[in-house]
């Protein structure tokens, strides 16, 4: 990876961002339910996007994007997440943070950020406890998701410095049941 993850951040999207984004989502041409079984029926397309190029809803309707599309609507809505995480984090953070907020504002949202012990504490210049934090957003009504769960321990591993690429494969490789969540090592 060419970026230095521990320089300060400066508000854009960092290439970490993108990686663990990609990884965790897939592309995939077609709309798809992101979300089955959920009344709300989200349909999705690209790399997890909920709005076309134009900014509409995605619907079953909406025909297939390529790759290169489907790139150019996450780094729209990346953008999105990042001015989300520059307007409500009061506190200096390092690309490899930002990255990590930013995928995560991504999959939950501006008002899940807002909303969170996790932004409070971190606010507060805790960021000692945001890992942990981040672990508690890892269901889907009752019920732990295992791809929810390997996705925030990315996250967190990435927070506290772990490369992007070596955190997506060692959550995918390590984490196989709900109650995982191994040590931050740099080993892979």
């Amino acid at each position: 990876m060419s970026e230095d993850l521990g320089s300060p951040w400066t508000g854009g999207v960092p290439l970490a961002a993108l990686v663990v984004v990609k990884k965790v989502e897939g592309f995939r041409a077609n709309p798809y339910d992101d979300n089955p079984g959920n009344p709300n029926n989200t349909k999705t397309i690209g790399y997890g996007s909920i709005r076309d190029k134009d900014n509409h809803p995605v619907t079953d309707g909406t025909p297939p994007i390529s790759e290169p599309e489907a790139a150019a609507l996450l780094q729209r809505d990346m953008a999105s997440a990042a001015m989300e995480v520059g307007h409500a984090v009061t506190v200096p953070l390092l690309d490899r943070e930002a990255a990590a907020l930013i995928s995560w504002t991504y999959n939950l949202g501006g008002a899940a950020l807002h909303d969170s012990t996790m932004l409070k504490l971190l606010n507060q210049g805790d960021k000692e406890h945001v890992p942990a934090q981040m672990r508690r957003w890892v269901m889907q009504g009752p019920e732990v998701l295992l791809g929810l769960l390997r996705r925030r321990w990315a996250e967190a591993a990435i927070f506290v410095g772990l490369d992007p690429t070596v955190a997506c494969t060692r959550a995918w490789a390590e984490i196989n049941g709900n109650g995982d969540w191994p040590a931050f090592t740099a080993t892979a």
